[in-house]
């Protein structure tokens, strides 16, 4: 690297270069010019704390050359004493980003999903809003642990505990984009104080009882597409949004199969349909009036949850459970025998996939069969990440899991006079037809 005295004609004559060139200058150790093939500039070179470190000040064409060397003599200066001021500058700024500013970088920076951002959005807005304006480093580890005891109180524990999981995750990104220059994350404090709140995971389905209940109320719901949202939805495990942003484009009736785009973990996945989904499908395919296999009269084009209609089965169920048929007769079993009130059906949508696995895993289907009609990811399963299940092979215990389910949703009945034939017969039977069980 050439050093030499630099004056400004030698700068002004200086023209462009295929590589990149520095030339230091003899008065001022560490400060000098560089040229490429568009422009020259000035600089400064030092090393702190073991470090190489180069400033740009400005280009030659905009700057003398004495201001430069007044400007790059002030930071050479603070750079002998360890001090980085464009370091320093950065630090500063990443102090001072507030939460607010922290979440609008980490949307940016992330494909999120629009109701993952919306449930952030909720998280923050509606317990943490007093925040937002503030620089996150500020947040401390008592702000941490009083928040997420105030939330557990008046709220309840999962929304304390999704709460600061999302304040995690935001000041993880904070944290590294800082070059971690600002404190430890603070929400630490819940682990290491084990102090986050024991929630155990919802394992509420629709027990085989009470499937029979929950389809016949299913099959009386006005609203034929609401109503095979959830014939689908229970058939084949798929997620609540799976389901409701399904389109045409991604069904298959010749194959018979089905494929969801957007997944939980990101990966396609294709279903195929047991003889009762073709079925079902064919209906939809009658009643199609958009590209959403259920078609809803919103702004989005799909149907959203149908709350009404959980809510109504659950009334129905609870007739049907108790043996009555109208609310009259059920006032009286309450009034009569209140302890032997059966309760109706309280389910969410996410129940029907829990129950579509534990009929699946009642009827002997492999693990890695499970797995793939799930589409749960192989995680640090090595081995699972080698085996792949084609959807071909899915369609024997697709088809296994729909005729259980329909028998359990519709179990023969016993004609009236089967019962008193058996009986008959029993009574009139020779010694030689009856067959003596030992203990």
């Amino acid at each position: 690297m050439p050093s030499v005295k630099l004056t400004q004609r030698f700068v002004d004559g200086l023209g462009p270069s295929e590589k990149l060139t520095l030339y230091f200058d003899q008065g001022i150790k560490g400060f000098g010019v560089y040229t490429t093939k568009n422009a020259k500039t000035y600089f400064v070179q030092a090393r702190v704390n073991g470090k190489e470190v180069k400033r740009t000040l400005g280009k030659a064409a905009l700057i003398k050359l004495d201001d430069a060397r007044k400007e790059g003599k002030d930071i050479l200066v603070q750079l002998s004493k360890g001090i980085d001021p464009v370091e320093e500058k950065k630090q500063a700024e990443n102090l001072s980003k507030t939460l607010k500013d922290t979440f609008k970088s980490y949307k940016e920076s992330r494909k999120l999903k629009p109701r993952t951002i919306k449930c952030y959005d909720d998280l923050l807005n509606g317990y943490v809003s007093e925040w937002l304006e503030q620089p996150i480093s500020n947040i401390t580890k008592e702000m941490i642990v009083a928040k997420h005891r105030d939330v557990g109180e008046k709220h309840g524990e999962n929304a304390a505990n999704n709460l600061m999981r999302t304040v995690r995750s935001l000041y993880n990104f904070a944290y590294i984009m800082a070059d971690e220059k600002i404190p430890p994350n603070p929400v630490l404090r819940l682990s290491q104080a084990r102090q986050w709140y024991k929630t155990d995971r919802r394992r509420t389905l629709i027990k085989p009882h009470e499937l029979k209940h929950w389809y016949d109320a299913v099959m009386m719901i006005e609203n034929l597409v609401i109503r095979d949202y959830l014939l689908l939805t229970i058939f084949t495990g798929i997620r609540k949004m799976e389901g409701l942003t399904l389109t045409w484009t991604a069904v298959d009736m010749n194959d018979k199969s089905f494929t969801i785009t957007d997944t939980k973990n990101g990966k396609p996945h294709t279903l195929p349909m047991s003889t009762y989904l073709h079925s079902l499908f064919e209906q939809l395919k009658k009643r199609r009036s958009n590209e959403y296999v259920f078609p809803g009269p919103g702004k989005a084009g799909h149907l959203v949850e149908p709350k009404k209609q959980l809510e109504f089965i659950e009334r129905q169920s609870l007739l049907s459970l108790n043996g009555v048929a109208t609310k009259e007769e059920l006032g009286k079993i309450i009034n009569d025998s209140p302890d032997k009130v059966v309760p109706g059906i309280k389910f969410c949508l996410h129940d029907l996939r829990r129950t579509f696995i534990t009929v699946a895993e009642s009827q002997d289907i492999p693990y890695a069969a499970l797995k793939r009609l799930l589409n749960h990811s192989d995680g640090n399963d090595v081995t699972g990440g080698y085996l792949q299940i084609t959807t071909d092979r899915l369609r024997e215990p697709m088809e296994r899991i729909s005729t259980r389910l329909l028998d359990l949703m519709q179990p023969p009945e016993v004609a009236p006079d089967q019962d008193e034939q058996a009986d008959d017969q029993a009574a009139t039977a020779e010694p030689t037809d009856i067959v003596a069980i030992s203990a």
